[in-house]
């Protein structure tokens, strides 16, 4: 059976730069307040192409889209963040 939905959310910050970085956010324990899970380890030109790159890796957080990602994917999380070198 799986375990629990990982509440995760996907925005994109503007650094003083002008680049755009995608950011994954993780809420814990149903609260409504999120911590940084994983973020851009660069920038890019338009919010559009950071959204899309965010919402690659987001997608890629899950084994199957139609259940999303769940508490024992934290393997598959860590696993994600090497491959991109894009840790907290």
């Amino acid at each position: 059976m799986a375990g629990q939905l990982i509440s995760i959310a996907l925005t994109v910050d503007q650094h003083d730069a002008g680049d755009y970085f995608w950011v994954l956010l993780e809420s814990f324990d149903n609260s409504m307040e999120f911590e940084p899970l994983m973020e851009a380890a660069t920038g890019f030109a338009t919010y559009a192409e950071a959204l899309q790159a965010g919402y690659v890796v987001l997608k890629g957080l899950s084994e199957d889209l139609n259940v999303g990602p769940r508490e024992e994917a934290d393997e598959l999380i860590s696993t994600a963040e090497a491959a991109l070198g894009n840790a907290r």
